[in-house]
């Protein structure tokens, strides 16, 4: 019985395969609408494997620092999503947190947040090889506008996450390393030569005359006390004439004080009559030093211990060429010639760089005869831009090329700043005072001058396009890996060559963001927006 049951299922069995068939069959029908299904349907409906990505930061999720924290050495409890922050430094969302204006983590010595700092932490350097950029660009600083406190700024905590390398190098982002190297920085303006003020001399006649002889002429020599030329004035004789009088006066009154004095010893002249011839001889002495100093005023140097030295008969005679120079004095006749020449001297060591007279012609005081300059020593009067007023001083180095290279470039030093802004052109007036000892710089030279503002033997640069000001601090993109930048503040320094001299920040060696950092600073700035963080 149990064998011809079992042989009888045996034999039901394809039916009930062909039942069963039918029945998945419709059921696969009912499920599809009667359609059959294309191939890449079929293959869509096997289950893949999960996708290690984050739609969110457009990064790997097993790597973002923004969804996992902890990947980056932050506590996943103690950060602030909005922000990018740990949640207890966020002065934005807890600005109770900040300490009398400032956050917990500032360097107050170097004016950095402690974590930046690479002065007092070295260990927080991360160097590295920078890949070779073949990119010819250097852009300029972004200019600083309105700062904001940044001592209580925490966007230095921000860690930006690209995907990969690859992505880095798609963005258009440029690396470079931080260099070591020498930098000047200096401010150029343009400007103009000039005689030194100070050392320059316009004669002319301290009296009216004629010309009687010239001396010197344009571009001759001269030392101080040489004579350039005689003038015959009337006032000079004049001069003379009442210091002639003034010493006959005095010998008059002096012989009358004397025999009136013994007259009164004897009884038979009074008191007052004494005291009257006292008088006259005081008042003949004040003529001789009035006339002495009408003498000194026109340039004449008399010795009044000379002249009362002489004999009486030799007394005009010893006036008649006081005050000329030996040098000159001996070319003239004593006995014959006028006793009204009044010589022009120079008053200082130099060269006669004008002559505005000839002999026999009719001057006066207003009228200038010579300009003698010390052309050993120039002026450079420079323009410089007002906003590039502030890094200037005395004692600076001035350098000044002159236009059309038609003579060399010169040095010299800072001496004096106008405390006034030109009123047309709006520049700063800065003068430099220039050596010329082989007198080939000459007065009214148009060039340029640069002024340099600091100096630096070994100076930490970077480019110029890695500095960013991002609302309150300069900062810059240090590379941590292959697709991970730190936010880095720094205090900057010179400029010059393309280059940013960075006073503190980063060290050399550390690899940073160049060409294209405005990636970087735009996902910096992508966190603030709504939270009332960035002007």
């Amino acid at each position: 019985m149990a064998s011809r049951l079992l042989q009888a299922a045996r034999s039901n069995v394809p039916t009930v395969v062909v039942f069963l068939g039918l029945g998945a069959l419709a059921f696969a029908g009912h499920r599809s609408g009667w359609k059959v299904p294309k191939l890449a349907e079929i293959r869509a409906r096997s289950s893949p494997p999960k996708e290690d990505w984050c739609p969110a930061h457009n990064v790997p999720d097993s790597r973002c620092l923004a969804c996992h924290p902890e990947l980056g050495g932050n506590d996943a409890k103690d950060w602030c999503r909005e922000h990018g922050v740990p949640e207890s430094k966020c002065t934005v969302c807890h600005p109770e947190i900040l300490t009398k204006g400032q956050a917990a983590d500032f360097c107050r010595e170097h004016g950095v947040p402690e974590s930046c700092c690479t002065l007092c932490h070295p260990e927080i350097v991360v160097k590295g090889t920078a890949p070779p950029n073949d990119s010819p660009f250097r852009s300029v600083l972004d200019p600083a506008a309105k700062r904001a406190d940044p001592s209580a700024c925490q966007s230095h905590l921000v860690r930006i996450q690209f995907a990969g390398a690859a992505s880095v190098k798609k963005a258009g982002v440029k690396l470079a390393s931080v260099e070591e190297r020498p930098i000047a920085a200096s401010v150029s303006a343009n400007a103009e030569s000039s005689y030194d003020q100070t050392r320059v001399a316009r004669l002319s006649a301290r009296a009216a005359g004629t010309v009687f002889r010239v001396e010197k002429d344009t571009g001759a020599r001269v030392s101080r006390g040489e004579v350039l030329a005689l003038v015959e004035s009337a006032e000079v004789g004049k001069a003379k004439s009442d210091l002639l009088q003034a010493f006959a006066a005095v010998d008059l009154k002096t012989k009358t004080l004397a025999r009136i004095r013994g007259s009164a010893g004897m009884g038979l002249r009074t008191q007052g009559e004494l005291e009257e011839a006292e008088a006259a001889l005081r008042d003949a002495r004040v003529r001789i030093f009035q006339a002495h100093q009408a003498l000194s005023n026109l340039g004449l140097a008399v010795s009044l211990e000379k002249l009362a030295s002489l004999p009486e008969e030799k007394l005009a005679s010893g006036l008649r060429l006081a005050g000329i120079p030996e040098s000159v004095a001996k070319t003239l006749d004593g006995e014959t010639a006028s006793a009204n020449l009044l010589p022009i001297v120079a008053p200082l060591d130099g060269e006669v760089v004008a002559r505005e007279v000839v002999a026999g012609e009719v001057v006066d005081p207003s009228k200038c005869l010579f300009v003698v300059a010390d052309l050993a020593r120039m002026w450079i009067d420079a323009s410089v831009r007002l906003e590039d007023g502030g890094s200037l001083a005395p004692g600076q180095r001035v350098f000044f090329r002159p236009e059309g290279d038609v003579g060399p470039v010169v040095t010299g030093t800072v001496v004096w700043m106008s405390p006034a802004v030109d009123e047309k052109t709006r520049t700063l007036r800065v003068r430099a005072e220039v050596g010329n000892g082989d007198r080939q710089l000459r007065s009214g030279v148009f060039g340029s001058a640069r002024i340099v503002v600091r100096e630096a033997a070994r100076a930490i640069v970077v480019p110029n396009e890695a500095i960013h000001f991002e609302g309150c601090c300069h900062v810059v993109f240090v590379r941590l890996t292959d697709d991970i930048f730190q936010t880095r503040k720094v205090r900057l320094g010179a400029r010059a060559g393309g280059f940013t001299e960075v006073l503190v920040g980063v060290a050399p060696g550390e690899v940073i963001a160049t060409q294209g950092s405005h990636v970087l600073k735009a996902e910096l700035l992508k966190g603030k927006l709504g939270a009332g963080c960035c002007d």
